[in-house]
């Protein structure tokens, strides 16, 4: 038997933003009148995921429509403003960048096993309480902290646990989810800012890994708000 839940109501195509997270290169924010592109952080170009995913949700559980723009508003515009906003909010103070951090600093297996034991469930409980949670997708590994501009922010709207269990072997590549553990596969249904407009955007977490439909690396996940 397969559960399933979602939150009543939201698709991606109706209430996403209908532009991709692609931006011109330029500032997010200025202090005064220096640009702080010039010690390598607050350009748009890197993306505002973190700024589309919360204004998304803040708009949906207001009842608010989206906005219609089909293409990255100009920077400094309101609506550019308002996701810049939105975006230091989904910093919280740092500790959203240092977690991701932590994350692909761990060992392959053990972030995955993390995901499936810590942060899936957060996300779990969030769908069945009606509330669009923020994960942030782990597509990179190591220290370096110049590579977290890889890493990147969706809402989950949606799951299906399929009620057959499997059993999980071997590790298979560096995405294995455990060794000799019966866990039954799992699909979240996304908002990817990435893919807007399209209400089939999942992540798959199997026996033999976890996978986003769209192809992108990912080695983990994480259960922001």
């Amino acid at each position: 038997m397969t559960e399933s839940n979602a939150v009543p109501g939201f698709l991606p195509s109706r209430h996403g933003l209908h532009f991709a997270n692609r931006w011109e290169p330029g500032p997010t924010i200025r202090l005064g009148v220096l640009d702080p592109r010039v010690i390598g952080i607050g350009d748009a170009r890197a993306g505002l995921c973190g700024g589309m995913t919360l204004f998304v949700r803040e708009r949906f559980e207001a009842g608010r429509s989206i906005p219609p723009e089909t293409v990255p508003p100009a920077n400094g515009s309101p609506l550019f403003r308002a996701i810049v906003r939105h975006q230091v909010l989904s910093l919280d103070w740092l500790r959203v960048p240092l977690r991701f951090w932590r994350a692909a600093a761990m060992r392959p297996k053990a972030l995955a096993l993390r995901t499936l034991d810590i942060e899936w469930p957060k996300i779990r409980d969030a769908i069945d309480r009606g509330r669009l949670p923020v994960v942030g997708l782990v597509r990179h590994h190591g220290w370096n902290p110049f590579q977290l501009d890889r890493d990147h922010q969706v809402l989950a709207f949606g799951y299906e646990v399929d009620g057959g269990p499997a059993s999980v072997g071997g590790p298979a590549d560096a995405n294995d989810l455990g060794s000799g553990i019966t866990r039954p596969p799992i699909t979240l249904r996304l908002y990817d800012p990435n893919w807007p407009d399209r209400d089939d955007v999942t992540i798959s977490l199997t026996p033999t890994g976890m996978r986003q439909s769209t192809g992108e690396r990912l080695l983990g996940l994480l259960a922001l708000s």
